[in-house]
């Protein structure tokens, strides 16, 4: 880390062109420290309140030998300012627009309660669970829900969300059904 400061006679105009340079340095090189990426903010924030107001104190230029230098683009609106403000801006639209899909786009789909003997097909790839209570004499049956003391090596627990709110219920599997 590194403290850089700049005296001379400036006019107006240099002052803005120097002050401009050194911000957007800092905007640069100013973060690549444990201790610089903490002070970095509250340097650039002291630099925009003190280093402003004391450019506005600085005549205009006045009878120079040199040509005044040119002060370029804004702060905001050169490439340092743009590499550091787009991360900030995508995370301060990502946090709303993640509310929003979360709130949006939620899984609204409550499973179906499930009692021994039902037959479900399941949507999804085991051991996920999509389970559809479906006719027993239907095609689409895969599986008969059964009591987990019957569970085989073959079978799949339930979650817990397809239980019926049976007191005293200890969980259910699905045995495939014969021939599916």
């Amino acid at each position: 880390m590194r403290t850089v400061t700049r005296r001379a006679v400036l006019c107006r105009t240099c002052g803005l062109a120097v002050y401009r340079q050194m911000t957007s340095s800092t905007l640069i090189t100013g973060w690549w420290g444990l201790f610089s990426l903490f002070v970095t903010p509250f340097v650039v924030l002291a630099n925009v309140l003190g280093a402003r107001a004391a450019l506005r104190r600085l005549p205009e230029p006045y009878g120079a030998v040199r040509r005044p230098l040119d002060p370029g683009r804004r702060v905001l609106r050169r490439a340092p300012a743009m590499l550091i403000l787009t991360p900030v801006a995508l995370v301060a639209l990502a946090v709303p627009v993640l509310l929003a899909v979360g709130l949006f786009a939620g899984d609204d789909e409550t499973p179906a309660t499930l009692s021994v003997g039902d037959c479900v097909r399941n949507e999804a790839d085991w051991p996920e669970q999509r389970l559809t209570k479906v006719d027993c004499g239907s095609p689409q049956a895969q599986f008969r829900v059964t009591e987990a003391a019957s569970c085989g090596p073959g079978d799949y627990l339930l979650h817990a969300g397809y239980a019926s709110d049976s007191p005293g219920r200890t969980g259910s599997c699905v045995t495939r059904l014969q021939g599916r």
